[in-house]
C-alpha cells in the first residue's frame, strides 16, 4: 500500500479513534457537568495541571523517540518500557506524598485522596506506552481504536451510573481510572510486543538524548497552560473555576481533536519524507491549511450558538460559562497550528530548538498573565489568547529555519481563512438578532445550518486553497 493511501487510511481510523474515544468522554463529561455541578468540576480544574502531565509522559518524549527512529531492536522497547515504568512511579510516589500540601495550598481538604487516586492512571499507562507507539509508527490506527474503544464505553458507563448515585467528583476519578487501565489491558492482551528483561542503557541514553528535551517541554508547556487553574482555583471562588474548566473544554474541543488526528497520523508519515524536502513542504502546507480552515469554521459556527447550547447541554446553572467559553474560542483556534509547527522540530530531531522555544514562550505567558491577572478573571481570559496568537509567530519562526515555510507565508496561507471566519461570525450575530425562535435546539440548528452553507458558499466563490486541499482529500478518499 502507498504511503498516501495508507495515510488516509490511517487519518480515517484516528478520525474514528479520537471521535469516538474523546468524543464519549466529552458527552460523558456533558452529563456529568449537569449532575454534580460546577463546584465539583472546580475540583477537577485543581488537578488538571497533575492530570496533563501524566498524559505528557505518555504522549512525549521517550516514545516519541520510538515512533521516528529506524532501525529499532526489542531492547530498544523494552529500555524505553522500564524508562517511562520509572518516571512515571517516580511522578507518583511524588504526588501521593504532596497530596496533602496542595490539598492546604487550595483549602480543599478532599483533594488529598482525590490526587492520591487519581495519580495511578499514570501507572496504567505507562505500560502501554510502547504499544501505543509501535501501532502509531507502523500506522495501525484501525487496531489502536478496536483496542481503546472497550476501555472507554465502560469507564464512561460507570462514570455516569456513579454521579446518579451522587458519588460527585469521585464518578469523574473513577471513570478516568477504568479508561486507562482497561485500555492499558486491551493494548496487552492483543498487541504481540512483550518487553524482555533487560535494559540497554546506550540505547537508553539514544532515546533518553532525543526525548528528554520533548519531555521538559511538555511539562513546561502543560505547567504554564495549567497555570490558570492555579490562579482562579486560589484567588476565585471554586464555582468560576468550574466555569473556566468546563469553557476550556468546551473550546478545546473541536480544535484538539482535528490537531489529534492529523498530529498523529501525519508525525510518522512526515518522519517517512524528512529527506524530501519539497514533498514535506508541500503536503505540510496543505496540511496546515486545510486544518485551519476547518477548525475556524467550526468554532465560528460553535461560538455564534453557544447560549443556547450551553442551556440546552449543561441548563442555566452553566450560564456565566458562556464569555468564558467565547473568548477562549479565539485563542483556541491557532491551537493546531501551533501544534504543526512543534511536530516539524521534532520530525527533524531538533529536540534543542523545541526546547528552546517553550522556554521563550514560557516568559512570554508569564509576562501575558501578570498583566491580565490586574484586570480580573475576563483580563487572565484575554491574556491567554495573547499567548496562544503570540505563540505562532515564536514557533512559526522556528520552523522556518527547518522547512522552507517562513512565518511571512504561514501568516499569508491563513488569512482568506481568517477575514472568511470574521465575516461569517458578523453575518450569523446579524441573524441571530433578527430571527426570534423559542427553542434552543432550533436555534442551534437554524445557525449551524446558514453558518455552514455561507461559510462553505464564500470559500467557493474566492476560490480559496484550503477548501480545494479538503475537496481533494475527500476525493481521493472515495477514490
Amino acid at each position: 500500500m502507498s504511503l498516501k493511501k495508507r495515510t488516509l487510511k490511517g487519518f480515517m481510523w484516528m478520525s474514528l479513534d479520537v471521535l469516538m474515544i474523546r468524543g464519549l468522554a466529552f458527552a460523558t463529561s456533558i452529563f456529568l457537568a449537569k449532575l454534580v455541578g460546577p463546584e465539583e468540576f472546580g475540583l477537577v480544574g485543581m488537578m488538571a495541571i497533575f492530570i496533563a502531565i501524566g498524559l505528557a509522559l505518555v504522549d512525549s518524549g521517550l516514545s516519541e523517540s520510538l515512533i521516528r527512529s529506524e532501525g529499532l531492536e526489542d531492547d530498544d522497547y523494552s529500555s524505553v518500557f522500564f524508562m517511562n515504568l520509572f518516571i512515571c512511579l517516580f511522578i507518583y510516589s511524588l504526588l501521593f506524598f504532596t497530596a496533602p500540601f496542595i490539598a492546604n495550598f487550595y483549602e480543599q481538604s478532599r483533594l488529598t485522596s482525590l490526587i492520591q487516586v487519581y495519580s495511578l492512571c499514570f501507572i496504567f499507562s505507562a505500560f502501554s506506552s510502547v504499544q501505543t507507539a509501535i501501532l502509531i509508527k507502523e500506522l495501525s490506527f484501525k487496531k489502536l481504536t478496536i483496542l481503546n474503544l472497550p476501555g472507554a464505553l465502560i469507564g464512561s458507563l460507570i462514570g455516569v451510573l456513579m454521579a446518579y448515585k451522587g458519588y460527585g467528583v469521585w464518578s469523574i476519578v473513577v471513570m478516568y481510572l477504568i479508561t486507562q487501565g482497561l485500555q492499558s489491558i486491551m493494548l496487552w492482551v492483543f498487541s504481540k510486543w512483550r518487553p524482555i528483561l533487560k535494559i540497554n542503557f546506550t540505547k537508553v541514553r539514544y532515546h533518553f538524548n532525543f526525548g528528554y528535551k520533548l519531555l521538559i517541554s511538555a511539562i513546561l508547556n502543560v505547567s504554564f497552560n495549567n497555570i490558570y487553574n492555579i490562579l482562579i482555583g486560589k484567588y476565585f471562588p471554586l464555582k468560576t473555576l468550574g466555569y473556566y474548566d468546563r469553557a476550556l473544554a468546551f473550546s478545546n474541543q473541536p480544535v484538539s481533536i482535528f490537531s489529534g488526528i492529523i498530529s498523529k497520523v501525519t508525525y510518522p508519515m512526515l518522519s517517512l519524507i524528512k529527506d524530501d524536502s519539497k514533498k514535506i513542504e508541500e503536503v505540510y502546507r496543505k496540511i496546515f491549511s486545510t486544518t485551519f480552515f476547518m477548525t475556524s469554521g467550526i468554532m465560528v459556527l460553535v461560538v455564534a450558538c453557544s447560549k443556547p447550547i450551553f442551556n440546552l447541554i449543561l441548563g442555566p446553572e452553566w450560564a456565566p460559562a458562556v464569555p468564558y467559553f467565547q473568548i477562549l474560542s479565539i485563542g483556541a483556534v491557532f491551537y493546531p497550528i501551533n501544534v504543526f509547527n512543534l511536530n516539524i522540530l521534532k520530525v527533524f530531531g531538533r529536540t534543542d530548538l523545541f526546547l528552546k522555544l517553550e522556554i521563550i514562550k514560557k516568559v512570554f505567558i508569564v509576562l501575558c498573565i501578570a498583566i491580565g491577572f490586574i484586570f480580573g478573571i475576563y483580563g487572565l481570559l484575554w491574556s491567554s489568547v495573547i499567548a496562544s496568537f503570540g505563540s505562532i509567530i515564536i514557533n512559526g519562526y522556528y520552523s522556518a529555519r527547518i522547512i522552507d515555510y517562513s512565518v511571512r507565508n504561514q501568516v499569508l496561507d491563513l488569512l482568506p481563512t481568517l477575514i472568511v471566519a470574521v465575516v461569517l461570525y458578523l453575518m450569523l450575530k446579524v441573524i441571530n438578532d433578527y430571527i426570534v425562535v423559542d427553542s434552543d435546539f432550533f436555534k442551534i440548528l437554524i445557525t449551524l445550518f446558514f453558518g455552514s452553507s455561507i461559510y462553505i458558499g464564500i470559500s467557493y466563490l474566492f476560490r480559496m486553497k484550503a477548501l480545494a486541499y479538503l475537496t481533494q482529500l475527500i476525493i481521493n478518499r472515495r477514490a
